[in-house]
């Protein structure tokens, strides 16, 4: 058994499946079975079953499943802390995507101002991609917004933002946006005017009106199921995507409602491409939290970074 065999058995594992475990290795696929029918031999161990061509772990994969990942967490933290001894070592940095697109820039930007010897690599993908990636060591760090229920997890508050919901000038659910309503303005400045009114809605509304979400996994998206469900509602949801972009676009040609981070949102508002929608009898915000391991080894490279972090 190698090092080699561990790795082959890790990626089986995230993938639930030879195939795109081979992909991701850049492997062969029968190299890779093979490397899994050397570990069941040298067990003595069935580590996965094969049912209607799907792959299921075993009990006794999951107790080397456990394994592997300590095993592959330290060799690359020793190998880390023997880099560190010589040179800087790149930080390897997380976000959800409303904070990598909002925040994230300026803070990169701001620490390589200070530690422009330090290489970086950033990934921006939903929060629960994201925190998986952080426990398989794929990660140094990262920024998520929604608490880990991990105990291997050390997590601070870093920000809190509100959102808003948005919807077009021309979205036909809102009666006070009848068609009749906008020719009558047909003389002045539609942004201007859309800029000054917020419609209202109650939270019992989105039962009836199309919502536009983000896929399960985004903390957007927990964040918004969390508080329908804690009202008892069950939204309209039109349309899910994992693309903001998608959702605001949807969202400029009347299609429902979506809800950004504030900051997000303000130019959409300000232009009068979108209208800010007041919901009278709840608050919807998020909170961003910086997390990483607590065993995770810290080089010098990542306590500079972790320093900065906690006292922005």
């Amino acid at each position: 058994m190698t090092l080699k065999h561990l790795r082959i058995f890790a990626e089986v594992c995230r993938m639930e499946s030879i195939t795109e475990a081979a992909k991701n290795l850049n492997m062969a696929q029968p190299a890779v079975s093979n490397a899994i029918r050397e570990l069941e031999a040298f067990y003595q161990v069935k580590l996965f079953e094969r049912m209607n061509r799907r792959l299921y772990i075993t009990n006794a994969g999951e107790y080397l499943r456990g394994y592997a990942d300590s095993i592959l967490t330290q060799f690359e933290e020793s190998r880390d802390i023997l880099q560190d001894i010589a040179a800087s070592t790149r930080i390897r940095i997380g976000s959800n995507v409303s904070f990598g697109a909002n925040y994230l820039p300026k803070i990169i930007s701001d620490f390589q101002s200070i530690h422009p010897e330090i290489p970086l690599f950033t990934m921006i993908q939903n929060s629960s991609h994201i925190e998986d990636c952080l426990l398989h060591n794929e990660l140094d760090f990262a920024i998520v917004d929604n608490l880990s229920s991990h105990a291997g997890i050390r997590q601070t508050l870093i920000k809190e933002e509100s959102m808003v919901a948005l919807c077009s000038p021309n979205f036909s659910f809102l009666p006070a946006f009848s068609s009749t309503f906008l020719h009558s303005h047909h003389t002045h400045d539609k942004s201007d005017s859309f800029r000054q009114l917020s419609p209202e809605l109650s939270i019992q509304d989105f039962e009836k009106i199309p919502l536009l979400v983000r896929e399960p996994g985004s903390g957007c998206r927990d964040m918004l199921d969390k508080r329908f469900h804690q009202y008892g509602i069950q939204p309209k949801i039109s349309l899910e995507s994992v693309s903001t972009q998608a959702l605001l676009e949807f969202c400029l040609h009347g299609q429902g409602v979506l809800f950004l981070p504030k900051a997000q949102a303000l130019d959409y508002i300000t232009s009068g491409k979108l209208l800010e929608i007041h919901v009278t009898d709840a608050e919807f915000k998020r909170y961003y939290y910086f997390i990483y391991h607590q065993k995770k080894y810290l080089t010098k490279s990542m306590k500079y970074f972790l320093d900065f972090m906690l006292k922005a």
